[in-house]
């Protein structure tokens, strides 16, 4: 069964780039740049993993990944915090799965896709 990635970025670009990436793998990618749904959403898609820009427009995502760990329906879904800029795991405040550091090199992103999705 296709594994689901939902991507949550306000950036067109790298949301045009997931797709490419994943193309090849069995996942099936969903990208988002406006989080006013995200209920319905990820209620619609049921995301085995988010891919999650720290900010998104003027939205901090940390406090996203906060909303979502701590809901029941959510709470399981892995997310890998994404951010542009450098931050240490104890200054996220929020319990991401994994961070990754844009500019972040596929293999990474693939190697934590990966690992939090088997």
């Amino acid at each position: 069964m296709q594994k689901r990635i939902l991507a949550i970025d306000d950036d067109n670009d790298l949301l045009e780039v997931f797709p490419m990436i994943f193309k090849d793998r069995d996942y099936l990618l969903k990208g988002i740049t406006d989080i006013s749904d995200l209920d319905k959403t990820v209620g619609d898609f049921k995301p085995d993993l988010i891919l999650l820009d720290i900010w998104i427009g003027a939205i901090d995502g940390r406090v996203v990944c906060n909303y979502l760990k701590s809901h029941e329906e959510t709470a399981d879904i892995p997310i890998v915090l994404i951010s542009g800029v450098l931050i240490d795991i104890d200054d996220v405040n929020c319990t991401p799965d994994a961070i990754l550091q844009k500019p972040f090199e596929i293999g990474d992103l693939l190697g934590v896709t990966n690992e939090l999705l088997n």
